[in-house]
């Protein structure tokens, strides 16, 4: 019997499983990696890459584990199979997404590529109704300057090529 390009058997291993561990994985390899981007802390100050080096750390655990757990697990053909296939594509879509996403903000601030990406990927994840997604291309922007540049003090990113914010401001 044949096996279809489609199957959700990969030699034993979940398909599904192993496109997230494996997205996971690029994730936390890029996060680990380009933490050392971030500069020394002074003296009696905390090192500002700690966190994202830990989230970077802490995915590449749990990619592991997917990992682990997509080898160890045999999977069946049929309506699975398609099932998976497509959740595949949501998921390399989704991460295809994000890549986009944090060059846009490197080009253009984060206020123009959230005010883009946030109804796009809110649409994906089910919400249907436009008035929400309408809503998110000026509530998810302003809620994240909030919480990141107002409350935590982060600064904000300034694009390179065109910057919203800088518009907004004067």
């Amino acid at each position: 019997m044949q096996r279809s390009p489609f199957s959700n058997d990969m030699g034993g291993m979940d398909m599904r499983a192993y496109a997230e561990g494996m997205v996971l994985m690029v994730l936390g390899l890029v996060a680990v990696v380009g933490v050392w981007n971030v500069p020394a802390a002074n003296d009696n100050e905390t090192w500002a890459g700690i966190v994202p080096f830990g989230a970077g750390l802490g995915l590449l655990v749990i990619a592991g584990l997917m990992l682990l757990g997509a080898g160890r697990s045999a999977s069946s053909e049929g309506d699975n199979a398609r099932q998976d296939t497509g959740s595949v594509l949501y998921i390399l879509g989704l991460f295809a997404i994000a890549l986009l996403y944090q060059q846009s903000i490197r080009w253009f601030g984060y206020v123009l590529p959230t005010a883009i990406v946030a109804p796009v990927v809110l649409y994906i994840f089910g919400v249907g109704s436009w008035i929400g997604l309408a809503v998110s291309v000026v509530a998810c922007p302003l809620i994240y300057h909030i919480i990141f540049f107002e409350l935590l003090g982060v600064f904000p990113p300034y694009g390179e090529v065109f910057d919203l914010f800088d518009a907004i401001r004067g």
